[in-house]
């Protein structure tokens, strides 16, 4: 059976795995979309794929040709994300949406 904490779990590593594949590239969101863009003739919003990470599978098989890595690759990153750095990064990204909304 699956319960809401193992979703929250794999939805959140997903997220952390992008970002992460993101800065060993050195690549901002936006220049993501830029290249994809010009790579596969369509746009992708990574912002909103790494916030939001129920996206369609043909979109993480872009995504895992763009970063040079096979699919099983791409999950075992994400099978590998302790719980530990979940709570830490949910709790810095919470600390970051609290700071955006006093602006």
């Amino acid at each position: 059976m699956i319960y809401n904490r193992d979703i929250l779990h794999y939805t959140t590593s997903i997220e952390m795995v992008l970002k992460e594949l993101r800065d060993e590239k050195g690549v901002s969101q936006s220049r993501v979309n830029i290249e994809f863009e010009q790579e596969y003739g369509f746009s992708i919003n990574l912002g909103r794929m790494e916030s939001n990470s129920n996206f369609k599978m043909i979109k993480l098989l872009y995504i895992c040709d763009y970063f040079d890595m096979s699919v099983s690759d791409f999950f075992k990153r994400v099978s590998n994300i302790k719980e530990g750095e979940i709570i830490k990064f949910l709790k810095e990204k919470e600390a970051r949406k609290q700071k955006r909304s006093k602006k």
